[in-house]
């Protein structure tokens, strides 16, 4: 990028920030009330600041214009690399979980943008002022062995929450959300995780060329190709967000709500308090279907529109309350909470616990302690 003084790549660079920012104005602006696309809003207001990063740090002519103002510019942009990965992953979780709510624990993913940070305070940000413009008109922090570690812990970051997000999909949505909505999800979440592979490579590569020097045109190419995929991915986003907003907007015919079908609700409530089929732990949408003999369309509809909630949480709420009744019975005094919670159909520890101690404002442990001394 430092060969002409203004080129295609740097365009490409600020149409993606433009577009990114825009995108958010739009979400920001017209989803104001819901908190995923505040979430969303946040996650592409990130990769404009992302791509403005790419653009002062490598692009000649305005690497030129930063340093002329402030020194101190450069990088600041790059902090916002580290909270796109909690933005998806908040905006994926709030998204398809009802009645998500921001907790305390949520902050606890700002930790790494923080480090980040003062990292850059020691690392740049302090140093006088004449050393700071030769490190940026060199080159020689972003290929710093110190730079260069951190770049590839940030992608690893990323990567995870790409991770956690098309896992929280898989098994949180099997049936809480139509197919369309579950697709262009999963699709823009592989898309993005393939750009952030690409990055890993590159970052990979430039750690690799610490120790055993490689051709800078090569990395140039594979900086330059993220650049354009990043690029083709949120116009993708664009045109899924459009063609949302217009079919949303009435072009296509109404459909008919068809009324809930009770059979199937009887069938379900009859499943769940006398079978007690909660109680097994690998349970799922298409074997309960299958048990009740109900098309999985009316399944779906049945639970998500008469009890307002996802499959997921349907099956949950049974099980937390036969948890709590096991813990209540001093016939199991001699159980474990890990006994009583396999018994209840839960077969993860952390879940139950997470579960029961959102519902009862206590850990199962310390409800059975209090309820049975209690009574004694």
């Amino acid at each position: 990028m430092d060969k002409t003084l203004f080129n295609i790549h740097d365009l490409v660079l600020l149409i993606t920030s433009f577009e990114c920012m825009l995108l958010a104005i739009f979400l920001f602006s017209n989803k104001s009330r819901e908190l995923p696309f505040i979430f969303l809003a946040g996650f592409l207001v990130a990769h404009s600041f992302i791509a403005l990063h790419e653009l002062v740090l490598w692009g000649a002519t305005f690497r030129q214009w930063v340093l002329s103002v402030s020194p101190n510019i450069f990088f600041t942009f790059n902090f916002s690399s580290w909270i796109d990965g909690p933005f998806l992953y908040l905006f994926i979780i709030s998204y398809f979980s009802s009645g998500f709510r921001i907790q305390k624990q949520h902050f606890w993913h700002l930790i790494p943008a923080a480090l980040f940070l003062i990292y850059m305070w020691f690392a740049f940000w302090q140093l006088p002022i004449d050393i700071k413009n030769e490190l940026i008109v060199s080159h020689e922090i972003a290929y710093s062995g110190h730079y260069v570690t951190v770049d590839l812990l940030n992608k690893l970051q990323r990567l995870s929450y790409i991770l956690l997000s098309i896992y929280y999909v898989r098994v949180h949505t099997s049936i809480s959300f139509s197919d369309w909505q579950r697709d262009w999800v999963t699709f823009i979440l592989y898309a993005f995780g393939f750009v952030l592979l690409w990055e890993f490579l590159l970052t990979s590569l430039k750690v690799y060329d610490l120790a055993y020097s490689i051709n800078h045109d090569w990395l140039e190419l594979i900086g330059l190709t993220g650049y354009y995929s990043t690029f083709a991915l949120v116009n993708l986003v664009l045109y899924v967000m459009v063609n949302a907003a217009v079919n949303a907007g009435g072009i296509s015919k109404p459909k008919t709500i068809e009324p809930i079908n009770m059979v199937v609700v009887e069938k379900i409530e009859q499943a769940m308090q006398q079978d007690k089929l909660y109680l097994n732990p690998v349970i799922s949408f298409e074997r309960l279907a299958e048990q009740l003999d109900v098309p999985v369309k009316d399944l779906s509809s049945a639970i998500n529109r008469h009890f307002n909630i996802n499959f997921y949480e349907y099956i949950n709420g049974y099980r937390i309350r036969e948890a709590k009744e096991q813990l209540l019975n001093p016939v199991n005094s001699h159980k474990t909470i890990t006994d009583i919670f396999y018994q209840a159909g839960f077969n993860s520890k952390s879940v139950y616990n997470t579960l029961f101690k959102k519902k009862y404002n206590m850990t199962p442990s310390a409800y059975r302690k209090k309820h049975l001394s209690t009574a004694k």
